[in-house]
């Protein structure tokens, strides 16, 4: 039988973005929150590099602590084959707030959730919001549906978009994702024995100044970093189009590739793939609108950025704490005014970036007139499509 149970804000999705917005619900007023999320957080998730920065949010959700009691690496260098062969590293003492570090998302967004938890926030694990409709007196009734296909409906008076890239929620609400580029990421996880764990092992050793390696490419630029358990992952970033033609997201073409990245081939060499490769959208997004009749998206569903930013997990963190705090002023208030203001800034963050990304990739001049470095250096770089 279905069971019906309510809550002032649902959440679909419990990515970074997600959970953030249900902490600070939790922590900073009386709402009643619920985040509903389809994995267990057993699926593979990529690491990403973010910066010291990070820290001072995580104090906001009050889960700095367990944060630096788990095992994620830190970050002192990035180093960058960027504009020539040479390899330059960037090291983080220049900046004040200190090293960054490489995220095991698996446990960083397990983290977040099991806070959550504590904080009398509700969680749904491995349960899809398969329909929805909008009450007639406001808010919404969300048709929930669980592995065991056990089903259950929960009503809320504010919905939360955080679905990622896709922005599953705010499409069927009538937004529109307007995109810049087709980036895909296309990635492989490998592992080292024997011999080839000792060279691994002393390679990491002596390359502490390149925790985190980018290789420009002619085809685009290959992202590889140790992991936490010794492991290497390594991911080549380039358009789904140039995917497609050069069929890179196959084992054979994939590795002759990357056979042809100096630095890059190095680190991987002796290595054994540990799954088969994953392609994942990294194209860079925003939505023509992110705030709607009772709805907000949040995160990648709002706004996403290319990977070489290192904006991921930190401004979706920053992005589900400010929509958190405009939607319980709208709440409890009636007052929309700093959702506007969200709205405002996810536009303004969005054209910021865009200027930041064309500079960063017309200092790589090498391949000016391939696809993937013709497509980033224009003097306009506006979205192409709407999604």
């Amino acid at each position: 039988m279905s069971q019906t149970s309510s809550v002032d804000v649902a959440i679909i999705g419990g990515g970074p973005s997600g959970t953030a917005l249900a902490l600070t619900i939790c922590l900073y007023s009386k709402l009643t929150v619920a985040v509903i999320e389809q994995t267990a957080y057993d699926n593979i998730r990529t690491g990403e590099h973010v910066s010291a920065s990070l820290l001072p949010l995580l104090d906001y959700l009050q889960v700095k602590e367990p944060f630096l009691a788990d095992n994620h690496t830190p970050v002192y260098n990035v180093a960058a084959v960027w504009g020539n062969s040479e390899l330059h590293a960037r090291p983080s003492i220049i900046n004040q707030i200190g090293e960054g570090y490489l995220l095991d998302r698996t446990e960083f967004d397990v983290m977040l959730a099991e806070q959550l938890v504590r904080q009398d926030g509700q969680l749904y694990l491995e349960t899809k919001c398969a329909e929805g409709e909008q009450l007639e007196g406001g808010g919404w009734r969300l048709f929930l549906k669980d592995n065991s296909g056990e089903s259950s409906e929960l009503e809320t008076r504010y919905l939360v978009d955080a679905t990622g890239r896709q922005a599953r929620i705010s499409k069927r609400l009538g937004a529109k994702s307007l995109a810049c580029d087709t980036l895909v990421g296309i990635s492989a996880i490998l592992d080292f024995e024997g011999d080839a764990l000792l060279r691994a092992e002393a390679l990491r050793e002596r390359s502490k100044t390149e925790e985190v390696l980018i290789e420009s490419i002619p085809e685009g630029w290959w992202y590889s970093a140790w992991l936490p358990n010794g492991t290497l992952i390594a991911v080549l970033m380039t358009d789904i189009d140039i995917m497609r033609q050069g069929k890179l997201h196959k084992q054979k073409q994939w590795v002759e590739l990357l056979s042809k990245a100096t630095h890059t081939k190095e680190r991987v060499r002796g290595g054994q793939l540990v799954y088969p490769l994953s392609v994942k959208p990294a194209h860079s997004h925003v939505l023509d609108r992110a705030v709607g009749e009772n709805w907000i998206a949040i995160g990648d569903a709002a706004i996403a950025f290319d990977p070489l930013s290192s904006m991921g997990v930190g401004h979706a963190i920053t992005c589900g704490c400010d929509a958190a705090v405009a939607v319980v002023k709208y709440l409890i208030n009636n007052e929309d005014r700093l959702l506007k203001q969200y709205q405002e800034r996810v536009k303004l963050n969005f054209e910021n970036y865009l200027s930041i990304r064309h500079r960063y990739y017309a200092l790589e001049k090498r391949w000016l007139d391939l696809p993937f470095w013709k497509r980033r250096t224009q003097l306009a770089p506006i979205p192409l499509a709407a999604k």
